[in-house]
C-alpha cells in the first residue's frame, strides 16, 4: 500500500536533498530536471526496485543504488536488468553509481556481457569514519559554532560510514545531532536519514528512529500519520466486530459507527486486504487459486477469523 502523505512529504525532502546536494558532494554534479519512478514492473515476472532515479538536464537518468554488501557479478547482474528495463522504458541512457558503505572496497565494476561490457561507478564511504563526524560535530555544537552544508551533507551520511556503532545507533546519533539546530537544512539533513532509515533498518527499528525524531517538525508529521492510521485501523476493527457478532452488512456496520463519507471505499478494502491474509481462512482454503470451487468451512471461520 502507498505510503501515508506526511511520510510522502518527508521521503521527498529527503529525495530532493539528496539529488541536490548529497550527489555533489559525492562527485556526482550534474543539473537535474526531475526525479524518476524506482519500481520497475516488466511482464508478470517481478518488480524491480531501484534506490534513486534522477533526469537530467542532458537527457539521460542517472540512477544510483546504496550497498552495504557486495554480492559481485550478482549485483551486477541485478543493476544491469535495472538499467535495461529503465532504458527500455524511458528510451533514455542510463549512469549508475553504486555507493558502498564503510569496509567495501576496490569491487568489481564491470560485467562481460559477451558482446558489450556493462559498467558502474563505484564510491566508496571507506575513508569517512562516522565517530569522527560525530566528534567533530559534537565539539562545534558545543562551541556554539553553526553547522556548515558540508556538515549536514557528512552527517546524512554517516550511518553508510565505517564507525564503532550499530547503523541504527548512527541513525539515532546524527538525529540527535541535528535536532537542536533550526536551519532548513537541518530538516533536509533529517529528512535524508529518514529516507535511508526506510530503506536499511527494520520496521521496529524504524520506529525507534521515528520516537527519536518526534520533537522535530518532521517527526511530528510521522507521529501525526500514525496516530490516524491507529484510529483507522481501530474503526476497521469496530466493523469487522459488528459485522460479525450482529450479522450486519458492511453498510450497516459503517452507518452503525458513522463513518464518514470519505472513508467507506477505504474500509471494505482494508477487509479484503486482512481476510484475505496469509494464514486466514481464504488463504488456507483457495491458496492463491488452487482451491476453486471448494467452500471455506464456517468452523475455520470462527478459529482464524
Amino acid at each position: 500500500m502507498a505510503n501515508a502523505k506526511h511520510e510522502d512529504a518527508v521521503m521527498k525532502m529527503g529525495f530532493d536533498y539528496f539529488r541536490n546536494t548529497i550527489l555533489k558532494t559525492l562527485g556526482i554534479d550534474y543539473q537535474y530536471e526531475e526525479i524518476g519512478p524506482t519500481e520497475l514492473v516488466e511482464l508478470t515476472i517481478q518488480s524491480l526496485y531501484m534506490d534513486f532515479t534522477f533526469l537530467t538536464t542532458g537527457g539521460f537518468y542517472i540512477h544510483t543504488e546504496f550497498q552495504t554488501t557486495d554480492k559481485k557479478e550478482a549485483d551486477l547482474r541485478r543493476f544491469h536488468a535495472y538499467d535495461a528495463v529503465y532504458s527500455n522504458k524511458t528510451g533514455k541512457k542510463v549512469i549508475t553509481y553504486v555507493i558502498y558503505s564503510g569496509g567495501i572496497t576496490n569491487v568489481k565494476s564491470e560485467l562481460d556481457c559477451g558482446l558489450y561490457t556493462y559498467r558502474v561507478q563505484p564510491i566508496y564511504l571507506k575513508d569517512k569514519n562516522a565517530d569522527e563526524v560525530f566528534r567533530k560535530l559534537k565539539q562545534k555544537q558545543d562551541n556554539g559554532e553553526a553547522f556548515t552544508e558540508d556538515d549536514y551533507a557528512a552527517l546524512s551520511l554517516t550511518p553508510l560510514m565505517s564507525g564503532k556503532m550499530s547503523r541504527k545507533d548512527m541513525f539515532k546519533e546524527a538525529i540527535r545531532l541535528a535536532k537542536p539546530n533550526i536551519e532548513l537544512s537541518t530538516e533536509k539533513a533529517t529528512a535524508m536519514l529518514y529516507t535511508l532509515a526506510d530503506k536499511f533498518l527494520d520496521r521496529t527499528e524504524l520506529d525507534e528512529i521515528k520516537e527519536v525524531m518526534r520533537m522535530t517538525r518532521l517527526g511530528q508529521m510521522l507521529m501525526d500519520e500514525g496516530m490516524e492510521k491507529g484510529i483507522e485501523l481501530n474503526q476497521t476493527d469496530s466493523i469487522k466486530k459488528l459485522m460479525k457478532n450482529m450479522n450486519l452488512t458492511i453498510d450497516q456496520a459503517m452507518n452503525a459507527l458513522e463513518v464518514p463519507e470519505d472513508k467507506r471505499e477505504k474500509y471494505p478494502w482494508d477487509l479484503v486486504y486482512e481476510t484475505h491474509a496469509k494464514g486466514k481462512p481464504w488463504y488456507i482454503t483457495y491458496r492463491n487459486g488452487l482451491g476453486d470451487k471448494r467452500i471455506i468451512p464456517k468452523e475455520l471461520i470462527k478459529e482464524k477469523g
